[in-house]
């Protein structure tokens, strides 16, 4: 079965900045290198002038991406609210 590309875009939540903040952030990065060890993450980053972050990631379909997106640890702890895009990946290296 071929995988869909997704972008998930991360935004500062409520509770960004609160005391376990960084701890969470932590997790989230965590979380961010297994998917990246399964195959799943292709990339992610965030933009050098805003707090807005970005992954791509490849999934069977688009449930299983919303289940991803929603498992990261700082989308469940409000410190980021997340959105998903389908992405198709036009040119690739």
């Amino acid at each position: 079965m071929e995988k869909k590309s997704y972008v998930v875009m991360l935004r500062p939540a409520p509770a960004y900045g609160e005391e376990d903040t960084e701890k969470i952030v932590a997790e989230h990065f965590k979380y961010l290198q297994d998917l990246l060890e399964k195959g799943i993450l292709i990339m992610a980053g965030r933009f050098s002038e805003v707090l807005i972050g970005l992954s791509i990631i490849q999934t069977e379909n688009y449930e299983k991406a919303i289940e991803i997106m929603r498992g990261d640890p700082a989308v469940q702890a409000n410190v980021f609210h997340a959105e998903l895009y389908p992405w198709s990946i036009a040119l690739r290296s």
